[in-house]
């Protein structure tokens, strides 16, 4: 019997298994059409980068007439945050909000998303954070961190998996 958490197997993200040269081997063998736990859990942080680092529109103010736009491609990824200032409280909360928005929109396998940033430093170049969610397509539902930074002057986001 397979232990509950680290090696319970789950179905890769549909982009995972299209780019998988071997479709028809075997789950226990490690190809990409089933994940144990900690390499889906690698899966989703190389997602989440993507999502983080992809610029969309706001949803909130061009395509509010049509709502199904809203959670459609075309608004995959954040808005440009460039201008906001890491040291004003407030746009730090604009900013841990959208962030935790984008992610509850655009990942479904994450669900009761969390956002906490670092207080940045007056001389820091970049700003760590932490997202906390549950994995809601693993069969125990396990709690999930990962760290991740944005580089300001760069304006690009790295994130990693715990």
């Amino acid at each position: 019997m397979r232990a509950a958490n680290r090696q319970a197997v789950v179905t890769s993200s549909v982009w995972n298994r299209l780019q998988d040269d071997n479709p028809r081997d075997d789950a226990d063998d490690g190809s990409a059409s089933s994940l144990d736990l900690r390499r889906f859990k690698q899966a989703v942080a190389c997602d989440l980068d993507a999502l983080l680092n992809a610029r969309c529109v706001d949803p909130d103010e061009d395509i509010e007439r049509y709502p199904h736009a809203r959670h459609s491609m075309i608004n995959f990824g954040i808005i440009d945050l460039s201008s906001l200032s890491l040291l004003d409280p407030d746009d730090r909360a604009l900013l841990r909000d959208k962030i935790r928005l984008t992610i509850e929109r655009h990942e479904p396998r994450l669900s009761r998303v969390r956002v906490t940033l670092d207080v940045p430093d007056n001389m820091q170049r970049m700003l760590r954070f932490r997202v906390d969610a549950v994995l809601k397509v693993h069969p125990n539902k396990p709690p999930v961190s990962f760290d991740a930074m944005l580089q300001l002057s760069s304006n690009a986001y790295q994130v990693e998996g715990n």
